[in-house]
């Protein structure tokens, strides 16, 4: 895929090289030369230029395939989800509707030999 720059070419292109190398840094800025240099920066080889039309297309149908597929799926991802909650609901409801709570009632326990009420000593 070219394009015609002004007075200059640009290409998509796929650049491979060893994956324990980096790209040179261009001249230009932004820019990236095809030599593989080491992490001690010392050239290593060149990387290949593939043609990079055919890459893109991949991805741009790559990426309409997945956006067309969700699309499909969303009715039926939000129903089984809309489903889920209302029986996680009434689970729950279930679970409260058996597990009410008993009223306790508390009594206190008076000692009848004693008149007057317990108290507290500081030990």
């Amino acid at each position: 895929m070219e394009f015609n720059w002004g007075d200059s070419i640009r290409e998509l292109m796929l650049v491979e090289h060893p994956s324990d190398t980096h790209l040179s840094r261009s001249s230009t800025p932004g820019g990236k030369s095809p030599l593989a240099r080491n992490d001690d920066n010392t050239l290593n080889t060149h990387a290949v230029l593939f043609d990079g039309t055919a890459a893109a297309l991949v991805i741009l149908g790559t990426g309409v395939a997945l956006g067309a597929a969700a699309v499909k799926a969303a009715p039926q991802v939000k129903s089984g989800l809309i489903s889920l909650r209302s029986k996680l609901r009434r689970r729950a409801d279930e679970t409260t509707d058996a597990e009410a709570p008993v009223p306790l009632t508390v009594v206190a326990e008076v000692d009848p030999e004693r008149s007057d009420p317990p108290r507290l000593r500081a030990v």
